[in-house]
């Protein structure tokens, strides 16, 4: 189902949307881990949920509403069924009216597909600040064609982040701390060095809240639909 999104919740969004969920990158930070360790719900494990898919259908939706694909998993995860995702394409296709916002932590998968016409779409990646998402965003840039919104979600951020010259080519950027109870929280110069960088190319920026940021950031790419 779609779940509205708010203050509070995933606020760069308006609603959520999960057709494909369950994730196998084991991120020590997962929330949805957390949960699945917490209660043994096995929602961990990847599955499709075709039933879902006339969610968009039943939902009225204004036109430019934001829908944040996979919020419980990886659907372009090395896991994930190529049928699945063509599925949740032509639906993107169908409904050019709404935005369909796209997150990885596997960039390259997205070279796979032809995302020409998908105007409406936006293809994103997250960096934590690890070895193994260090190149996201050079990866997103270069597979990624130049008319369609990339962007990076930088969170939870858990060391210093760096960046390449690919990260001018973004078309926004996130940034956020780890949501766990107890989790330290990330130091202001980090947050600082990415919105510099981003300002230097007028790059929007979205602070979430978790972040403890004092200024209150919260812009969104510009659309043309």
């Amino acid at each position: 189902m779609l779940n509205k999104q708010g203050r509070g919740k995933i606020d760069w969004t308006d609603y959520t949307w999960n057709p494909i969920s369950g994730c196998r990158h084991n991120c020590s930070y997962c929330y949805i881990k957390s949960m699945d360790d917490r209660f043994k719900s096995n929602i961990m494990e990847p599955a499709w949920h075709p039933e879902r898919l006339k969610d968009i259908e039943n939902k009225k939706l204004k036109s430019n509403d934001k829908i944040f694909v996979g919020s419980s998993g990886d659907m372009w995860g090395n896991w994930v069924d190529k049928g699945w995702i063509d599925e949740i394409l032509e639906i993107a296709d169908c409904y050019n009216q709404y935005i369909f916002q796209f997150l990885t932590k596997n960039p390259i998968k997205y070279s796979d597909y032809d995302f020409t016409g998908l105007d409406n779409c936006w293809f994103g990646t997250s960096e934590d600040g690890t070895w193994r998402t260090l190149e996201n965003h050079k990866i997103l840039s270069m597979h990624i064609p130049e008319s369609l919104i990339k962007f990076v979600s930088f969170e939870p951020i858990i060391s210093k982040p760096i960046i390449s010259s690919f990260f001018y080519e973004l078309n926004w950027i996130i940034i956020g701390a780890d949501s766990n109870k107890g989790a330290e929280k990330p130091p202001k110069e980090w947050a600082d060095f990415l919105i510099s960088a981003a300002r230097e190319n007028n790059i929007p920026v979205f602070v979430k809240d978790n972040y403890g940021y004092p200024e209150a950031i919260k812009e969104f790419p510009k659309t043309t639909i």
